[in-house]
């Protein structure tokens, strides 16, 4: 057996080395997933955070492979993976430290956008945007709350660029006050030109870029419903994409899909190739607009979803990540201490689904709204399904979470499809080594 990533260091120190007992009978722990190799068969337990490599021999006979025990990918066949999950978990968040500085700050520019998508989960938001004045009090606050860490910046609205100088400003005191910082940026990529590109790669100190394509040219403008006539907006956001990864930014675009649209995305995809080739600056996922549907209709959506997925990957835009190296301890921003949200008028929030309501304080005071910051740590409780689910220790359902749909069995087969893609990915790094 070949450790390719040893036990989490963290869970090691909690539960340290299982003990073998004579003539007890063994076997695979709920949280270990198995994946065929040319040399073998590799095992992952998303609770250890361990990978290992078994010869063919060994994968023949696992139940008597010793150090599976040591290392807790075999346990007792009475053993209660889902406490034992539940304990680990405790703990390791009574050891990870106590957060006392932000280092993530989404920052909405304005609640305003140019475009006019149907499934906009901001729509009917009133329209604000950031005064010059709250801009510098941003800063300050950033500069209170940042400690001696760089920071990142994630500029969000409505759409961002719709009060770039806000952004420029943000920025420019930033680098004044000597504060590191880098940024992303999730935007229609519609205003973006060559100046914008510039300063955001220089100034803005832009890492990333999401920009959401709905479709082919006929659907993309269809969908977006900008406010601007006469223009062909897929083409100029395909422009400025060329533009943002000519200069070095990366660009992801995200394949909003839904049963209307799902079968001409193939084109769209051919179309980027096309357009774009090999670019390592591109990358394109698919996502699943939220909405009511069938299960018949979540089936074949996922179906095709996966079709999606691997000419994306054969295209070259697909980046596998890498395994989780720790269990679970926060969903996002929206439960971790170290992120923040900051409204157009200087409110603080923690998530941007809830970017006019919801908030726990002002960049103007130090005071905090502790119910409204439990509130948006609360977890739903477990269901039936949580027992036997390989994911259990890397999934946290928040109770104020808008778009998490919740487990079904595409949500299972996708986490699972993505966790054996990066068991792949880990290993060919290994054997470069």
């Amino acid at each position: 057996m070949k450790v390719i990533i040893p036990t989490t260091p963290l869970i090691e120190r909690i539960i340290g080395p299982q003990k073998r007992v004579e003539g007890q009978r063994y076997r695979l722990m709920t949280y270990v997933v198995q994946q065929p190799v040319d040399d073998g068969v590799l095992l992952y337990n998303t609770l250890t955070c361990s990978l290992v490599l078994l010869t063919p021999d060994e994968a023949a006979d696992i139940t008597a492979q010793q150090e599976l025990i040591d290392r807790w990918f075999l346990v007792p066949q009475e053993h209660d993976d889902q406490k034992a999950c539940r304990e680990i978990r405790q703990l390791t968040a009574l050891f990870m430290p106590t957060e006392e500085v932000i280092t993530l700050y989404t920052i909405l520019t304005t609640t305003g956008c140019n475009a006019r998508c149907f499934y906009c989960f901001e729509k009917g938001t009133k329209s604000v945007s950031m005064t010059a004045e709250t801009a510098s009090k941003v800063v300050h606050y950033i500069v209170a709350h940042r400690g001696d860490e760089e920071v990142s910046l994630k500029w969000f609205g409505g759409e961002p660029l719709v009060n770039a100088k806000v952004i420029d400003q943000i920025c420019t005191e930033l680098r004044e006050q000597g504060v590191p910082f880098r940024s992303i940026m999730t935007s229609n990529g519609y205003l973006f030109d060559a100046d914008k590109v510039q300063r955001a790669k220089d100034l803005w100190q832009l890492r990333r870029v999401q920009i959401t394509l709905d479709g082919t040219e006929q659907t993309y403008n269809r969908v977006k419903a900008y406010v601007y006539q006469g223009v062909n907006a897929f083409e100029r956001v395909l422009q400025n994409i060329g533009m943002l990864t000519a200069a070095g930014i990366h660009v992801s675009i995200r394949l909003n899909v839904d049963n209307y649209n799902i079968k001409e995305m193939a084109t769209l995809v051919e179309l980027l190739h096309q357009r774009f080739g090999t670019n390592e600056h591109l990358t394109v996922y698919s996502h699943v607009i939220y909405g009511e549907r069938s299960p018949e209709d979540n089936a074949e959506l996922f179906a095709q979803r996966m079709q999606l997925e691997q000419q994306i990957a054969q295209c070259g835009y697909k980046r596998t990540q890498g395994l989780p190296k720790a269990i679970k301890t926060h969903y996002c921003g929206a439960d971790d201490d170290r992120s923040v949200l900051i409204a157009p008028d200087g409110h603080l929030g923690k998530c941007n689904h809830y970017i006019d309501c919801e908030f726990f304080g002002h960049i103007d005071s130090e005071e905090r709204d502790e119910a409204i910051l439990r509130k948006f740590k609360e977890r739903r409780p477990d269901i039936k399904g949580c027992a036997t689910c390989f994911y259990y220790p890397q999934c946290i359902l928040l109770t104020m979470c808008e778009i998490d749909v919740g487990c079904t069995p595409e949500y299972h087969q996708e986490h699972l499809h993505d966790i054996k893609e990066s068991m792949k990915y880990e290993y060919e790094r290994y054997k470069m080594l």
